[in-house]
């Protein structure tokens, strides 16, 4: 069977639809240190935002037949790439080695200007999303995580069952996720988990 030929006067959209290799190069050199910087600032990983450049870049290879009616290829490849590294970031934020890594990188890098900005804004949005509680979800949330009160110490304390306490606090922790995923992106969606204990 005679292969297709491609036509290199098309856009590289179209070219990347149509298999063409080469254009796949010259869309990857384009566009592969975008997304590494965007990735490193995210995770603070050289060998994590190199992988997920790879996973991006292969992802978009694989689902190229949609790529033909795409006419902002940029704005599709940073979009693409936001919502796998957010994807990547969310599951990594329930590793323990992940999270202890990353919050040891902030404390040395205490003196730098945007790790303190980061950390400033993420106690920010935490104690946005915990005055956003209902009163007892707060109540108990700040018994718990702030006071290291145990959940039946809570319940003596407030003369409600253990029941109640751990059915307030699991609501708690889920509502204060949701606000801290409208709020908060990236590495700072990140420490704001880890610091809500999610």
């Amino acid at each position: 069977m005679k292969k297709d030929r491609v036509n290199h006067t098309d856009p590289l959209p179209a070219r990347l639809a149509a298999g063409d290799e080469s254009a796949f190069r010259e869309f990857f050199h384009l566009y592969s240190h975008h997304i590494y910087s965007v990735a490193f600032l995210m995770t603070k990983s050289a060998g994590l935002a190199e992988d997920m450049v790879q996973e991006v870049f292969l992802k978009i290879w694989l689902n190229r037949a949609s790529l033909s009616g795409v006419e902002n290829l940029q704005a599709y490849l940073y979009t693409s790439a936001r919502h796998h590294i957010l994807n990547e970031l969310r599951k990594k934020s329930h590793s323990r080695q992940f999270t202890d890594a990353l919050l040891e990188y902030f404390s040395e890098s205490a003196d730098n200007p945007e790790q303190a900005l980061l950390r400033k804004e993420s106690r920010g949005f935490l104690h946005q999303a915990i005055a956003h509680l209902p009163d007892r979800q707060r109540l108990i949330y700040q018994l718990s995580k702030e006071k290291g009160l145990k959940q039946e110490e809570i319940a003596a304390r407030l003369n409600i069952s253990q029941h109640t306490v751990r059915n307030h606090l699991a609501q708690a922790l889920v509502n204060i996720r949701h606000f801290l995923e409208r709020a908060a992106t990236g590495v700072l969606l990140v420490i704001c988990l880890v610091q809500a204990g999610l």
